[in-house]
């Protein structure tokens, strides 16, 4: 391989000591016609087929030819010998080969990439077959080439409750799309010495060996101990890893444990008892009086009316009587005042009717009379009355359910501007929005980060191995941040796809000034319907059947 022969054109090809391939033209008597037929032919004759040829560079020839009226020398490829570039995973765990192709040159040989290896301390799992495979091919993008054995993750510790019933205490919905107030179920109570919970130790894993022939060990197994100090708990005397009930009473499952709950019986809750606020149970016979407090980390009980009041329970609240929201409330000189009723719970909440009342739970929220002008939040159900009454009104206010509201009526004759809603868990939406925003955030770092790593890179003196070290290890650091992100994105993003699902089931009437949502859709009734109406979504769209 050297120069091309001479031909009628004056042009001619000669590979330079620089390993450039270069055409010269030499002004011939008559100028010949040349085409990209007639080079790469040229080409093949001179022994040059095999080189790089730069893009664009013979149609670039062509135009330089037929313009000459002197002698040029023009660059159109070079000589170029294979190349290879080994990578390592960061845990070492596996190398990957990418090979590239001579052209005109020297081909990568096996003892190469095995030297390479040696160089890089790459001695364990070797994979020589695909080695090979990749020399005789010729060129492999990311092919494994050395493969260690991956450490294997052990068994995190586990507590395990005994008493799975406790504060399961919803009434249950029939096969007739009915609930049956009678059915609550067995409220759950242990006597002392009853099993609790079981902690199930942490089991060790195995260790694995890198591709440099060292031992990789196992992620450490997470171990969970028992919350110390949980109220009414002790441990079995013959095992320590076995909670069991210290008094009678009802189980809580709390963080890490299970608590056991007394329960506090007060006749009213009025001036001359206080605010209450309570770590258990409180079971109230009788009212409790505008303006006053009650809070309990367990259930709370009351038999009589809630007037104008604030209730706040970790478990369930149930009011056998009303709950009512402006009551009037006197101060010592006698000058009298409104207070709202707020009711939240994070387990249900149930009550004869509520009125000008907020009330929010975790769980469902079940009226058996009415609800007037009011704020209904549930995390999973609303449901107000029972099919085959007349009871069972929402007038007025907002409604809103994640899986399903029932009533009988909703609305007025009036065209009371009612407003409800299933699909959406409004919590859920907002913890959504501002993961969004963290992950947009962490996106935009990241990138900064990798224009910064690129940068080093392309101008190796401008950074030092400490700055491109601390850089990498941020981006892997923001990496791993971003996926976590991600997957918490997509489990808040499956708990919002629930409109498919869910539901408005009213007995006998949908009155106008009622506006209905479901997910993201809202329809507007503009006249009254008749009879059980059942609101669904769709294809996409609120649609009503009886």
């Amino acid at each position: 391989m050297g120069e091309s022969p001479s031909n009628p054109s004056g042009l001619t090809f000669r590979l330079a000591d620089d390993r450039k391939l270069k055409a010269i033209y030499v002004p011939a008597a008559e100028k010949a016609s040349v085409n990209l037929g007639f080079l790469r032919h040229a080409l093949v004759a001179g022994g040059f087929a095999d080189l790089f040829i730069y893009d664009h560079a013979l149609v670039e020839l062509i135009k330089r030819y037929n313009a000459a009226t002197q002698e040029f020398v023009y660059d159109v490829g070079e000589q170029r010998d294979g190349t290879y570039i080994i990578r390592n995973t960061p845990d070492n765990i596996e190398a990957y080969l990418t090979l590239t192709r001579p052209y005109g040159g020297k081909p990568v040989r096996p003892e190469q990439l095995h030297q390479a290896l040696r160089e890089q301390g790459v001695i364990y799992g070797v994979l020589t077959d695909e080695i090979e495979t990749a020399i005789e091919a010729g060129e492999a993008t990311d092919l494994l080439i050395a493969r260690g054995v991956p450490p294997e993750q052990g068994t995190d510790a586990e507590l395990v409750s005994l008493i799975p019933q406790a504060r399961d205490r919803q009434p249950e919905l029939q096969d007739n799309e009915t609930v049956d107030y009678r059915d609550r179920g067995e409220i759950s109570s242990v006597k002392a010495g009853d099993p609790l919970m079981r902690r199930i130790p942490p089991t060790p894993g195995k260790p694995g060996t890198n591709i440099m022939g060292k031992e990789v060990p196992a992620p450490p197994a997470k171990d969970l101990q028992f919350t110390p100090n949980l109220p009414g708990t002790t441990f079995a005397p013959d095992d320590p890893d076995l909670l069991i009930a210290a008094i009678d009473g009802q189980p809580v499952l709390v963080a890490n444990g299970v608590m056991i709950e007394p329960v506090i019986k007060i006749k009213n809750v009025d001036l001359s008892s206080g605010n209450i606020t309570f770590k258990g149970s409180v079971d109230i016979s009788g009212d409790i009086t505008p303006g006053m407090t009650v809070r309990a980390t367990g259930d709370i009980t009351v038999g009589g009316v809630v007037e104008g009041a604030t209730l706040e329970a970790q478990g369930d609240i149930v009011v056998r009587g009303g709950i009512i929201g402006p009551g009037e409330n006197r101060d010592p000189k006698g000058k009298s005042g409104q207070e709202r009723a707020l009711i939240r719970a994070k387990g249900n909440i149930e009550a004869l009717f509520v009125e000008n009342s907020l009330v929010e739970a975790g769980g469902m929220i079940q009226i058996a009379g009415f609800a007037m002008q009011s704020n209904l939040v549930a995390g999973t159900q609303v449901v107000v009355g029972q099919e085959g009454t007349t009871k069972g009104h929402i007038i007025g206010g907002s409604c809103q359910a994640v899986s399903r509201i029932q009533a009988v009526t909703l609305g007025s004759h009036a065209g009371v501007h009612t407003t409800v809603s299933v699909g959406v868990n409004p919590h859920v939406k907002e913890k959504l929005s501002t993961v969004k925003l963290k992950i947009a955030e962490a996106e935009r770092e990241l990138d900064e980060l990798t224009k910064k790593l690129d940068y080093f890179a392309s101008t190796p003196l401008k950074g030092t191995p400490e700055q491109i070290n601390e850089t990498r290890q941020a981006k892997d650091k923001l990496v791993t941040a971003l996926s976590e992100l991600k997957g918490e994105k997509k489990r808040l993003e499956k708990r919002l796809e629930q409109a498919s699902d869910a539901l408005i089931r009213v007995e006998r009437a949908v009155l106008s000034g009622v506006v209905i949502s479901i997910g993201t859709k809202t329809l507007e009734v503009k006249d009254d319907m008749e009879g059980g109406i059942t609101f669904r979504l769709e294809d996409d769209a609120i649609v009503a059947s009886q």
